[in-house]
């Protein structure tokens, strides 16, 4: 289980590549404060209670404030885990996927192996989609790719 500053991390991760939406995020804070003493709360997490109306970047600038830049490789790994789920559970169609995980690899200084297979997996769905690739090969290749994170989905 990841600890306050890891979990913001991975909710300021998936809200700034687009996998998380500004309520879940609040409804995730919300439950955070009723479950913490209030002496452990930051006041990040107030400002962020009460944030469904401003803007994604505002929000995210809040959720950095408490994980200061740290548990960036843990995160990216989250939502990796968090994506083979939804993946799993078809919530999220295949170009979107493709989206979400390109956007991970860029917003993000994560590893390089993932950065690359990431990219390599984009230009394979876009050949796919050219008509020169096979899109069942391609879509379970990323399968695969994801739920070698599966793991990590289960720590937020």
């Amino acid at each position: 289980m990841l600890n306050l500053s890891g979990k913001a991390a991975v909710y300021q991760l998936g809200l700034g590549i687009g996998y998380f939406k500004i309520p879940k995020v609040v409804e995730w804070v919300d439950l955070t404060i009723l479950q913490l003493d209030s002496s452990e709360i930051p006041n990040q997490l107030y400002e962020v209670s009460l944030s469904s109306t401003k803007k994604i970047d505002d929000v995210i600038s809040l959720l950095s404030e408490i994980t200061r830049g740290n548990y960036i490789e843990t995160a990216s790994k989250v939502i990796l885990g968090l994506l083979c789920k939804s993946f799993e559970k078809k919530e999220i169609e295949i170009q979107q996927m493709v989206t979400l995980m390109y956007r991970l690899a860029w917003e993000r200084n994560i590893e390089d192996e993932i950065f690359s297979k990431i990219n390599g997996l984009d230009a394979d769905y876009e050949m796919a989609v050219d008509g020169f690739g096979d899109m069942q090969r391609v879509k379970k290749e990323i399968h695969e790719f994801l739920c070698r994170y599966e793991m990590y989905g289960e720590l937020i």
